[in-house]
């Protein structure tokens, strides 16, 4: 591999906080600082919205943060301009944040989680050289933006996140306390995205007269913080108590800080009977990610970004034939506009669509769960070996390390055509 040593590469994104677009800004440094031969990387570091910082990360990444701060403090005290020192930017974050910064500037996004990204982004997303996307269905929204007949031009590229967890984990120590057999899990913000005062509602409604069936929920509004799970505790606990006063089932509420150690002992298949999500759609979906590489079945929307990796190719035993086929309990669903409390300006706007999970499908699904286990766990274990062959730390690396080989090579090229020949 060529030597780029003497390259320098930027990357902007919020490396120390706990949230998709920081495990996305992570994913990314790490595959750069990792490369062999690679090019120097600095850090501009963001907070991303109220999410928590982790302390952890902070160790991990602060030194590189501070000298990226001391070294832009030495540019602008020598009045060198930050394109002509960086060979290139990487920016992870929402495109209607993306600018120019250096004369390759990558963007790096999940995407909307609708149909459409907002007219809003393309004029941000042509103003980059590139832009990297984490699923096929992120890269189909921004495709599918137009401002008054413009569209992105931008080449797109998918590249993934790549399995973590690793093959033997502890069950999680909270599980001790858990009464029930029949568990379902859902690890997500309590957000109006996730749908889960709806998803909980379901769930109720059909296992409200069962004791032995828990839904056991790991979710935050926005952090981690005491007071936050003191409103979000309140939120559900009202929700239940007048929607649901005589339920019988259970379900368990989880909040607070957990390690990186600590979220993958949650995924435990002798706890665990399904993942469930009834969200309005995913960018990628890391907990169903998760759920899938442990071997979990999965009950969620047949739309959005974790389509992705929720089939696998699939031996026919009477033909021998082999065919993609989806390995969950797929959940019926409509696509309509968002509503009109849901909007965010300069993200999600009013001409928006998502998908709305149908109850009586994703209830079906619930119960087929339970009580037809034996097929969904003989597909999911499918679905697991297949995935964790196809999304592995060395494939995805590799991925983010060749966009960096191409973009240094085809400048190194630039310069060597554009040199004056003297005859």
């Amino acid at each position: 591999m060529t030597n780029f040593a003497d390259k320098k590469v930027l990357i902007i994104g919020s490396f120390c906080n706990i949230s998709g677009y920081s495990l996305h800004s992570r994913t990314l440094a790490d595959s750069l600082i990792n490369m062999e031969n690679g090019p120097e990387v600095f850090l501009i570091d963001l907070q991303w919205a109220e999410a928590t910082r982790s302390s952890e990360y902070v160790s991990l990444y602060n030194e590189r943060i501070r000298h990226t701060q001391q070294f832009l403090k030495f540019l602008q005290s020598t009045n060198a301009k930050v394109d002509e020192v960086f060979d290139c930017s990487f920016q992870v974050r929402p495109p209607n944040e993306w600018q120019k910064v250096t004369n390759y500037d990558v963007g790096v996004t999940a995407a909307l989680e609708t149909v459409t990204a907002p007219k809003e982004w393309v004029d941000n997303c042509n103003m980059m050289k590139k832009i990297l996307v984490v699923s096929t269905h992120a890269k189909q929204n921004l495709l599918n933006a137009d401002c008054d007949g413009r569209k992105i031009l931008t080449p797109i590229e998918v590249i993934p996140f790549f399995n973590s967890l690793p093959e033997n984990k502890e069950k999680f120590c909270g599980y001790e306390d858990i009464t029930t057999s029949k568990n379902f899990l859902c690890v997500s913000q309590l957000a109006p995205r996730k749908n889960l005062h709806n998803m909980v509602a379901w769930f109720i409604e059909e296992f409200g007269a069962d004791e032995d069936a828990g839904l056991i929920l790991k979710t935050y509004i926005k952090n981690n913080s005491v007071m936050d799970r003191h409103v979000t505790s309140d939120s559900f606990k009202k929700f239940i108590e007048a929607n649901f006063p005589d339920k019988k089932c259970k379900i368990y509420l989880l909040h607070g800080g957990l390690s990186d150690s600590e979220v993958e002992t949650l995924y435990d298949k002798e706890t665990i009977t399904g993942y469930v999500s009834a969200a309005h759609g995913e960018g990628f979906g890391i907990p169903i990610f998760n759920a899938v590489c442990s071997g979990i079945p999965v009950v969620a929307p047949a739309w959005s970004g974790h389509l992705d990796f929720l089939s696998a190719p699939v031996k026919n035993e009477t033909s021998g034939k082999i065919k993609t086929k989806n390995l969950f309990l797929k959940t019926s669903f409509d696509i309509n506009k968002v509503e009109q409390q849901h909007l965010m300006p300069g993200l999600i706007t009013e001409d928006c669509e998502w998908c709305y999970p149908i109850a009586k499908s994703f209830k079906k699904n619930l119960r087929s769960l339970i009580d037809s286990p034996k097929s969904h766990i003989r597909n999911a274990e499918i679905l697991k070996e297949h995935i964790l062959g196809t999304h592995t730390k060395e494939i995805v690396e590799g991925l983010y390390q060749k966009v960096v080989n191409n973009i240094i090579c085809n400048e190194q090229e630039d310069i060597k055509d554009g040199e004056t020949i003297y005859l």
